[in-house]
This record gives structure tokens, sequence and C-alpha cells, in this order.
């Protein structure tokens, strides 16, 4: 796959994440299930939240790197019981609006480049393993791209019991393009985790530290080399620093609010062309803010 959607050549979130990807924060992958507060005793946990970026990187893609980039998300998911078996499902939507009209085909709203559409289904398999599948629609009202639709798996592991403090909670996730305009059906592979802090707990700054780490690769043409158009195997390595408080202000009527910022250090394939410029090393800076109910 060759995913530059300034040329419209696009293929698959995020979810850590980026755009949103599975396991990940939002926008890298597309999935984040997350535990309703204890005052919502209903079906349905909601989350929502809106993260500014200094870049848009899409799974070591850039998509823009000018102006303001938002991304919003909204997310809602429940448990049911399906033959003595708790099965999560989620479904969300999440967006990348620009200040600038980023490859607009100058049809419909210029500066909503991308608008993501997702349903997720998990399963626990025992105390360290959850399994999921995910479908994604990835979508472009202002015309930058035409629509990918993949099918996604992911396995977590908690490794809490093997390391204590410094568990990582590594994930592995694998997507398959089912709808690509350019009749590549590309196969995108993931590795990633992330390690805590523990050393810097402290009940007077409740300040979660976190240091995330991805792996990015093709199976399939999801990254093709510039010159000759074969498969680029790696893709990109990222590792970041994120910080999260609790915003207590907000009445806990409307929900656990919470505050984020975080910056990315991304390591890429030059030789896949993921970036306008070249170069093989980007700096992503981010702040967000979300609820959950």
């Amino acid at each position: 796959m060759t995913l530059v959607r300034k040329t419209a050549a696009f293929g698959l979130a995020a979810s850590v994440l980026a755009g949103p990807a599975l396991g990940q924060s939002i926008a890298q992958d597309p999935v984040n299930t997350l535990d309703p507060p204890d005052m919502n005793a209903g079906a349905l946990s909601f989350s929502a939240g809106n993260e500014f970026v200094s870049i848009y990187i899409f799974r070591g893609i850039e998509q823009e790197d000018e102006g303001i980039i938002t991304q919003p998300f909204v997310e809602v998911s429940t448990a049911v019981d399906l033959a003595g078996n708790a099965i999560d499902l989620t479904v969300g939507t999440w967006q990348s609006i620009h200040s600038r009209s980023t490859g607009s085909a100058g049809t419909g709203a210029g500066n909503w480049y991308e608008s993501d559409l997702y349903a997720s289904a998990g399963y626990a398999v025992n105390d360290q393993f959850y399994a999921s599948a995910t479908f994604t629609g990835f979508y472009s009202p202002n015309g930058a791209f035409q629509d990918i639709e993949e099918i996604a798996f992911g396995l977590d592991y908690d490794d809490t019991e093997l390391l204590g403090d410094w568990a990582v909670a590594p994930y592995l996730f694998i997507a398959f393009e089912t709808r690509d305009a350019g009749g590549s059906e590309d196969i995108y592979l993931e590795f990633g985790g992330e390690l805590g802090a523990p050393f810097i707990e402290s009940e007077a700054i409740p300040v979660d530290l976190t240091f995330p780490f991805t792996f990015g690769f093709s199976l399939d043409d999801f990254y093709t080399n510039v010159d000759d158009g074969d498969n680029e195997g790696f893709g990109f390595f990222r590792i970041g620093a994120a910080a999260s408080f609790p915003l207590d202000f907000v009445p806990a009527d409307y929900g656990t609010w919470s505050a984020s910022a975080g910056l990315d250090l991304f390591f890429l394939n030059d030789d896949a062309g993921l970036n306008d410029s070249g170069e093989d090393f980007q700096i992503v800076g981010k702040i967000g803010v979300g609820v959950e109910y």
C-alpha cells in the first residue's frame, strides 16, 4: 500500500492511536474501550475527546504538517452476554479537520480531511489475553482520497503478573484492506506497547506518565519503495512520552474529565517516501482533552 493521501493514493487507524488505532489512543488506531465511571450504572458507556497535533502522521505516513490540526472522536461501548461469554462492543467515529484544505479536490468541506467510522468486538480469552476484531471505514469529505475499508484483528497481552509495575502491555495488530480504490488491498502489521512510570507516582501530583512505542510493518504493499514499487517490509518506529491528569474541577455528574499532552518521535523508512521532505525523522507534539461517562 502507498498511503499518501495528499495524492489520493490512500490505504490504511491508530489508532495510537495518528489516526485511530486498535488498542491505542484514538487517532492512531480506531478503538479505545473505556470503562465507565461509577456514577454511570447503565448498560452503555460513552467517551469523547479532542486532540490537537502538530503533524498528522498515520501509521508512519505524513498527512499534514502545517496549520492547525484538530482530531475529535466520539465512542459508545457496551458488553453483552453471548453463550455465557462477555463480548465488548464498541462503535465510534474519528475526524481529522485542518485549517488548510489538505489535498482538497474542490468538493465538499475543504477543511474536513478525514472521517472514520468503526465498529469493534472484543473478548477476554483469559486473564492475560484479549482478542478483538474491528471494521473501519476511512472516508474523505473533502475528496482528498477515495474510500478505504479494512478488517483488523488485535491481540493484547496483560503482562502485569509477569513484570509488575514495569509491565508494557504489548499488543499485536494486523489489518487487511477489503476496499481500496487503487485496486491494491494491502496488509499492515503493527506491534507496540506502553511502559508506565511508577517511579514518579505521587498523590500530590496525580499525573499519569507513560512511554508508548510502536513498530509498523508492511506484509503486502502497505509501504512500497519509491524507486521500484516493491514492498518495503519496515515502515516506522515510534517512541513517545505522554502525560495525563484528571480535571477534578468538573462535577462528577458530567463524567470523568482529563487532559493530556505528549511528544512522539517517529523514525521512518525513507526508502518508502513516507513524508514530503524525504527525511527519516519527525517530531510530533499533541495536547488533548477527553471525557468518559
